[in-house]
């Protein structure tokens, strides 16, 4: 229908003069001036490339997916722990930004889960032969090491703040653990990985299911899902509200769920 391409449209040329840092990258929001966030490449990318593939703009779509991701990941990359923080100021003027990098401090785990899976649906609608498409699958690699080293053994899931398992008051997280697992789950079905990563994501699915109940109506319900956060310090993420059924959760599950149960 005329009024879903109108949509599209609308989306797709908001990108033609949307602020951008100095090397090239969207800003989080208009509001989130010369700030980079992991979690705006899942909101953005995946969508502009299924323009491209749509709308015969592909070109420009996939070229400029490609450089998203890259450029963040220039930001905000930590290859040590093959983790990524959540966020960058290109002022330096916010107080989470570190005074060197101008990064914040911490990894939080649902933005890395929306970078992971922004990597994934780009490379599904990237072309083979595209010259940057091996560092993207790059990246897929390194997150997959990274969530097999972060697990928690005993739950199969992860937690909030992701490298700091025994720090009091951190809490194992649901949004998250659905998301690293579609994502482990989807770069083996692409051979992005080895199989061998099979038994994280399995024990991620299975811990993720222990947090499903049933009320006495019959309705299913998921627990300990982080609410929408900000960036901020330590204390900021491990206090955050631990919800039942917060959208997050609830999407991220659906997402990862239709997947594993075909996997």
């Amino acid at each position: 229908q005329k009024k879903y391409k109108t949509a599209a449209d609308t989306i797709r040329h908001t990108f033609d003069n949307y602020p951008r840092t100095k090397d090239r990258g969207f800003w989080h929001a208009y509001s989130r001036q010369h700030q980079l966030w992991l979690d705006g490449m899942y909101m953005s990318m995946p969508f502009l490339v299924r323009y491209g593939q749509a709308f015969n703009d592909q070109k420009y779509a996939c070229d400029e997916a490609v450089k998203q991701l890259l450029i963040y990941a220039k930001h905000l990359n930590d290859p040590a722990s093959g983790l990524l923080y959540h966020a960058y100021d290109e002022s330096g003027t916010q107080p989470w930004a570190q005074p060197v990098t101008h990064h914040s401090s911490y990894f939080w785990c649902r933005a890395i889960g929306w970078y992971g899976m922004a990597l994934i649906e780009v490379l599904d609608g990237l072309p083979h032969h595209h010259e940057r498409r091996g560092d993207l699958i790059t990246l897929v690699r390194q997150l997959a090491g990274a969530y097999e080293k972060y697990q928690d053994l005993a739950s199969g899931r992860w937690y909030e703040v992701v490298d700091k398992a025994t720090t009091p008051g951190n809490w194992l997280q649901n949004s998250s653990s659905s998301m690293y697992t579609y994502t482990l789950s989807r770069a083996i079905e692409r051979g992005y990985i080895s199989k061998r990563y099979a038994s994280v994501m399995n024990k991620g699915y299975k811990g993720v299911l222990t947090q499903i109940s049933r009320d006495d109506q019959g309705f299913a319900h998921i627990a300990n899902i982080c609410g929408g956060t900000n960036v901020g310090d330590l204390q900021f993420y491990l206090d955050r509200p631990r919800n039942t059924d917060d959208f997050h959760g609830l999407g991220s599950f659906l997402i990862m769920n239709e997947q594993l149960r075909k996997a």
